[in-house]
């Protein structure tokens, strides 16, 4: 897996208002964590953390004050609209040992069922994994091309790259064709009932009844 290099910084000055001077600078609050070492405040460079981010980058290595550190990216923080990157938590890891992530689950192919009307779900947009870090997947390919109406995938059903195991349970459903979605009659409008008269009106009715047959 392709990793980046970023140079990166301690910062002492913490909160929100350090943390807004320096972004107007081109730099981003993160923190690194893990493997039961003290969490270490730092800046990275905005354009080169978000260029890492773009290219699906998992894992970059940070040289912080002449010390490498191997990270994962874990948790990419941005505004309510999405626009701006406000801050990035990365874990250290080791190269030898598993580390448990999510990736985009993606479905390839022009599934069967699609041409017999059909509609297509996709369930699981991402997956739990476990692997090394060297084996970690940009994403999880999964081919629908054979997928009919009425047909399911399910996790058991998918094929881990090589040295990746799936986290999630094998029952569950990553992607179904629905049968087409067959047109309701419109029924006939019911004819137009007359209103039922007053109580009142149908008793006077009777009462002018009565008075006739006594005449």
């Amino acid at each position: 897996m392709e990793m980046a290099t970023i140079q990166a910084a301690k910062r002492q000055a913490l909160g929100t208002r350090a943390a807004q001077r320096l972004r107007k600078e081109g730099l981003v609050p993160a923190v690194l964590y893990g493997h039961r070492r003290d969490a270490v405040h730092l800046t990275v460079p905005l354009r080169d953390i978000e260029r890492a981010i773009v290219a699906g980058t998992r894992m970059v290595t940070l040289e912080i004050g002449g010390t490498t550190e191997t990270a994962l990216l874990k948790e990419i923080q941005h505004d309510r609209m999405g626009d701006h990157l406000l801050h990035v938590d990365m874990a250290r890891v080791a190269m030898d040992e598993k580390v448990t992530l999510t990736v985009p689950v993606e479905l390839h192919g022009h599934a069967k069922g699609l041409m017999a009307g059909g509609t297509l779900e996709h369930l699981v947009q991402d997956i739990e994994v476990s692997c090394l870090p060297g084996d970690i997947p940009e994403k999880i390919r999964v081919e629908v091309a054979d997928l009919d109406v009425g047909q399911m995938l399910h996790v058991r059903d998918l094929k881990a790259p090589l040295g990746v195991e799936f986290e999630l349970d094998g029952d569950t459903p990553v992607a179904t064709i629905h049968a087409p979605v067959a047109e309701k009659e419109v029924a006939a409008p019911e004819e137009a009932v007359a209103p039922a008269e007053p109580e009142v009106i149908r008793r006077r009715a009777a009462e002018e009844g009565e008075e006739d047959n006594e005449g």
